[in-house]
């Protein structure tokens, strides 16, 4: 079984050979396994480390400077423990106080973005899957307003708010429209994100997102399975009762399950949402991937499959991104567990 099918027959609960497994991992992670392995490209260090790999892909906009992006978002690159990040440096969206101000911002043209190219990308992926990006409504909306601003937004500038994220969400959905309508069976999937928990508690109210955020996730989870893909969520930290609503609004899989963090323990997700979604995620990479031994994470990715990959719903993956401060060893040894007894949690 290729990578594309046990991916794909995961999302579908069809029989698989063992739990399908995928990586999240920075630039730097990826070149120390590529020097471990003495293989020249990621692609090889999926293939020998039997990693079913979904492949990212996004349609680019034209005429963009390389440190800002489509929404006007101007970015620089900040190193952090040996890694290289991009971080927002200017907000387009900070100064502005009138709704006439948001009508005359340049916000960007659907229409615009290169969906030939995108096609022919997809289309030379094709024995892998693939997933379109990048989705968001309240992180976008971060990035162009400021994260105090935004969130201030919610509860005393409603309607300034409500008019950015109608934009965002009207423009996201058209980009979705296009990009699938251009790419066929060759995108299954559409990632969506939001980040809504922090490490203890939600980012704000069940109720403010009920009001904010989910009649348009609901638009946006709706048009993704109007072509026939599944919707990838993610949403970092703990947010138990907004994981609840997406998954009402038929999110199809749940990614990366911080299962530290209160509400989101996978006994929980598990025994709630076992049936309805597919977990994508989950070996804990605040401490035992980073600090802990091979063993330590063998242990983790056992307890994970065994609590979440009952029936076959679960892709085996770091809680996020794999950081630069991971051991190699401890990398190896969660592919190596998951290739080596991925097939007996499936029962």
């Amino acid at each position: 079984m290729n990578a594309f099918e046990r991916i794909m027959n995961t999302l579908d609960r069809k029989p698989v050979d063992r739990l399908a497994c995928d990586m999240w991992a920075t630039a730097e992670v990826l070149a120390k396994l590529r020097a471990r392995l003495a293989v020249p490209t990621d692609e090889a260090v999926y293939d020998e480390l039997g990693i079913d790999k979904i492949v990212w892909l996004a349609a680019t906009y034209p005429d963009l400077p390389p440190s800002r992006d489509e929404w006007g978002v101007e970015k620089r690159s900040q190193t952090y423990d040996g890694g290289t990040y991009q971080e927002t440096s200017k907000s387009p969206l900070a100064s502005l106080e009138t709704i006439a101000q948001l009508e005359r911002f340049p916000w960007p043209d659907p229409e615009r973005f290169d969906y030939a190219a995108l096609a022919r990308s997809a289309a030379a992926v094709r024995g892998r899957p693939a997933m379109l990006s990048f989705i968001s409504l309240f992180e976008t909306y971060t990035g162009m307003r400021g994260f105090e601003n935004a969130l201030a937004d919610l509860y005393v500038e409603k309607d300034f708010a409500s008019y950015a994220l109608e934009r965002i969400a009207s423009i996201q959905i058209r980009y979705i429209e296009k990009s699938l309508a251009a790419t066929g069976d060759d995108i299954g999937i559409v990632y969506f994100s939001d980040d809504m928990g922090m490490q203890d508690r939600q980012l704000f109210s069940t109720g403010t997102w009920d009001e904010a955020i989910g009649p348009r996730a609901e638009r946006i989870i709706d048009t993704i399975h109007r072509f026939g893909k599944k919707a990838f969520y993610h949403t970092d930290g703990s947010a138990p009762e907004i994981v609840d609503r997406l998954v009402g609004l038929g999110i199809d899989i749940l990614n990366p399950i911080q299962h530290v963090c209160p509400g989101m323990e996978r006994e929980r997700l598990a025994k709630l949402y076992g049936g309805k979604v597919v977990f994508h995620g989950a070996v804990e990479n605040q401490k035992v991937l980073p600090f802990g031994t091979p063993d330590d994470v063998r242990k983790e990715t056992r307890d994970c499959m065994r609590l979440l990959g009952s029936g076959g719903g679960y892709i085996v993956a770091s809680c996020h991104n794999l950081q630069p401060n991971t051991p190699v060893d401890n990398i190896l040894a969660m592919y190596e567990t998951v290739r080596e007894e991925g097939a007996k949690y499936l029962h």
